[in-house]
């Protein structure tokens, strides 16, 4: 979901307005006005402010590759050749490449040794990381696979699809049918995330209107809400969408707790919903200008806390007791921006899958014991062709975890409603993973 999340990112921060809740504005949100006034300077030809502005906005974000990569090309321009490259190491550093050698505003640089170096470190990042190995393949897929699950009980796997507004099951011997019973059911939308819960003999689906899916109309757009399937048979159970306010929202992912409540992230509006147990309407639980589209999400290991992903701000913490909202720096030279999905490991470790950064890919987040502060960034996986093609969200199976390597998102630019070829979509196993050495 890479391409509409990053719209939705731009959307959210071009047009942001504080809420009467808020009590501050957010580095994130602040950063990104620094480096719109930086980019109105370059109109003024003014490097030494296009500098002073970036630096600011670097200051604010040093986990932001597009800054670093303006505040390059501002000390380029203002003759501070050495700088430059400085900030574009920094970018390497962080794991994401870019194709320095055609950016015009940076030409000026290209004979220089230094960094011809940091051209080098980043087509070295192009090489993979990990085994990138295949668990299994869907086959014969036409739509657009977001979300998956796994039941323990049977083997199963779970799949959403956003196109055409199904889930689809793979049995223990991989045989591939469609799960939701009232296949053509007008009340399912775009289906994403999806969790099994086997308590409550349930399948949950965050559902959402988009133009990628089959039979989206202007009067569909906006609308969202969670779905509820009997696990057994398929059968729909309900849908229940968001209050129809005026408002436009995108659910895109959701979490099943131990008292059956579940929680919702929202892409559009900053919102974390919740469907208590035994209602029928989802409530508001948690909002923050913090919330710059949030994607995945997970309990903390104590189960205090839930940790979402934050498409253009990182991963947060929100406190289950008080509603805290606390952002989670990421260790010095490391980025945890355009975050996906978003698993807890056997050990208590988050596995994030990172597909707003260049190459895609999976990394390990180890938390202090309180999930209070990052102490690591690891990557697992990255840079895989087939196996990190498109990857979007992540489910745990057994001391596994399965990720969605390709979820064909690029077969529906521009929300066109037609279907792609046939295609074969490969599942990522990523191994249970060790704790970093201290």
């Amino acid at each position: 979901m890479k391409n509409l999340r990053c719209a939705v990112v731009g959307l959210l921060i071009a047009t942001a307005v504080l809420p009467a809740w808020a009590a501050e504005e957010p580095a994130a949100l602040r950063a990104r006005q620094l480096a719109r006034e930086a980019s109105a300077q370059a109109l003024a030809a003014d490097p030494a402010a296009r500098v002073a502005k970036f630096s600011e906005a670097v200051a604010l974000m040093p986990e932001h590759p597009r800054y670093l990569l303006g505040l390059a090309a501002a000390q380029t321009a203002a003759g501070h050749s050495e700088l430059a490259v400085q900030a574009l190491n920094r970018i390497a550093d962080l794991g994401n490449v870019v194709d320095l050698a055609a950016l015009e505003p940076l030409a000026a640089l290209r004979e220089r040794n230094d960094f011809r170096a940091v051209v080098a470190r980043m087509a070295a990042l192009r090489g993979p990381v990990g085994a990138g190995e295949v668990a299994f393949a869907l086959p014969d897929m036409r739509g657009l696979i977001e979300g998956l699950a796994w039941r323990e009980k049977t083997g199963e796997c779970f799949f959403g699809d956003v196109h055409r507004r199904a889930i689809w099951r793979r049995t223990a011997d991989g045989a591939v049918t469609r799960f939701d019973a009232g296949a053509g059911d007008d009340r399912l939308l775009g289906v994403f995330g999806i969790e099994t819960d086997e308590a409550r003999g349930a399948l949950w689906a965050a559902t959402s209107a988009l133009p990628e899916m089959r039979g989206f109309t202007a009067e569909l757009k906006g609308r969202a809400g969670v779905a509820e399937f009997d696990l057994e048979t398929g059968a729909l159970r309900r849908v229940i969408l968001v209050p129809a306010d005026g408002g436009e929202y995108l659910l895109g992912d959701l979490l099943v707790a131990d008292d059956g409540s579940i929680l919702a992230t929202d892409s559009v509006a900053p919102v974390l919903w919740r469907l208590a147990p035994g209602a029928d309407a989802l409530e508001r639980w948690a909002e923050s200008p913090e919330f710059l589209s949030l994607q995945g999400l997970a309990f903390s290991p104590d189960g205090l806390a839930v940790i979402v992903a934050a498409y253009g701000n990182g991963l947060l913490r929100v406190d289950r007791a008080t509603r805290e909202v606390v952002r989670l720096p990421a260790p010095a030279g490391a980025t945890l921006l355009g975050v996906d999905g978003l698993e807890r490991a056997t050990d208590g470790a988050l596995i994030a899958v990172q597909n707003g950064i260049d190459p895609a890919r999976v990394v390990r987040v180890d938390l202090d014991p309180a999930a209070r502060a990052i102490r690591a960034l690891t990557v697992l996986e990255a840079a895989h062709a087939e196996a990190l093609a498109d990857p979007t969200l992540v489910c745990r199976a057994g001391d596994d975890l399965l990720v969605i390597g390709d979820a064909g998102w690029r077969f529906f630019e521009g929300g066109q409603a037609a279907e792609a070829a046939p295609r074969r979509v490969p599942v990522l196993r990523v191994r249970s993973p060790a704790a970093p050495a201290p």
